[in-house]
């Protein structure tokens, strides 16, 4: 009986491929939710002052998709499902 010798690079590989197969998905929610953990986080202090700009300009920009992204109110329809159950939607 022959045994077959498999590398460790070789079930790296096949392991990565596998992995970028999946296309990550994240949601509208998830989006929404970056810009109020900026918030939180500049509230309670965690950015030193260098940083400040660019998580502002970070925190400016999800919140800018946010607000460009997010249903008008005449949009909505008057019997729709709660967002509770539609968090897992990717827009």
């Amino acid at each position: 009986m022959s045994k077959k010798t498999v590398t460790p690079t070789e079930e790296v590989e096949t392991t990565q491929n596998e992995e970028t197969q999946a296309e990550p998905q994240i949601s509208f929610n998830q989006i929404a939710a970056v810009t109020e953990i900026i918030d939180l986080c500049s509230t309670r202090g965690s950015f030193r002052g260098q940083e400040l700009e660019i998580v502002g300009q970070i925190r400016n920009a999800f919140a800018a998709f946010v607000s460009f992204h997010a249903p008008k109110e005449e949009e909505k329809p008057t019997s729709a499902p709660s967002a509770e159950g539609t968090e897992e939607s990717s827009e």
